[in-house]
């Protein structure tokens, strides 16, 4: 697969720490969809992909299970995985729930969502808001 531009244009998150905590500056000045998504233990997300949107996965917690193409990662908290169109990804908890934000770039449109697998019945049909 063809490698794609990054939408960040090599701007990496920085951390900021400040005397009372710290600030995470995930994205700057550019135009994207953000989303914070929780997940209960013993679920798991779909088997999908999309045609035109990158996403950043920031975890907020420990205790997620992530699998990108069929390889999996255990991500702690502040870990994150930039995910390109195309590439089959899906997450879940077993243990504990965790909170990862999501920050989508390119036009956010439930129809960019391709189902491969799904433990609900879902596969082959579209997102719903």
């Amino acid at each position: 697969m063809k490698q794609a531009p990054d939408p960040r244009n090599g701007v990496k998150t920085v951390k900021s720490v400040r005397p009372w905590g710290d600030i995470h500056l995930l994205v700057r000045n550019q135009k994207c969809s953000v989303d914070l998504t929780h997940i209960k233990p013993g679920e798991r997300s779909s088997l999908h992909s999309h045609e035109i949107r990158f996403e950043l996965f920031h975890f907020i917690d420990d205790g997620a299970y992530l699998e990108i193409d069929g390889k999996i990662f255990r991500p702690k908290a502040h870990d994150e995985f930039m995910l390109e169109p195309g590439m089959k990804h899906r997450f879940w908890a077993i243990e504990n729930d965790f909170r990862m934000l999501v920050v989508c770039f390119n036009e956010w449109t439930a129809e960019d969502q391709v189902r491969h697998e799904d433990d609900y019945g879902r596969k082959g049909t579209g997102l719903k808001i």
